[in-house]
């Protein structure tokens, strides 16, 4: 993973930077992190999934690659991975459908009656 390797570590220094700045927020950040992925409902490796398709249609490097290697700890397979790259394609581009259909709305309302 040689370039999302160093995408991590650039990641973990600049999280570390924060932690310098703000110490008690970004412990209460991490204990957030460890509730919202601890296993209940729904599984570790369930929610990592999700973080995944959040990460990637998100389009955040450091959060994929973070996640990619949690789930590779938790056992997903390349197959997986690709599935949930399309549900990201499809949930980063639907959205889109929905929201410029509002930008046209926006201008229907703005212009009606000029």
């Amino acid at each position: 993973m040689g370039n999302f390797d160093e995408i991590n570590k650039r990641a973990q220094k600049n999280t570390g930077r924060i932690q310098q700045e703000q110490p008690d927020f970004m412990r209460a950040f991490k204990q957030l992190q460890q509730e919202g992925y601890k296993a209940n409902a729904l599984d570790e490796k369930t929610k990592e999934y999700v973080a995944l398709t959040y990460a990637i249609a998100d389009k955040c490097e450091g959060c994929i690659g973070n996640h990619v290697n949690k789930l590779i700890k938790l056992g997903a397979t390349r197959q997986e991975i690709s599935d949930i790259v399309a549900v990201s394609i499809v949930m980063g581009g639907g959205p889109a459908s929905v929201y410029g259909g509002k930008a046209l709305e926006a201008y229907d309302e703005g212009t009606e009656g000029k």
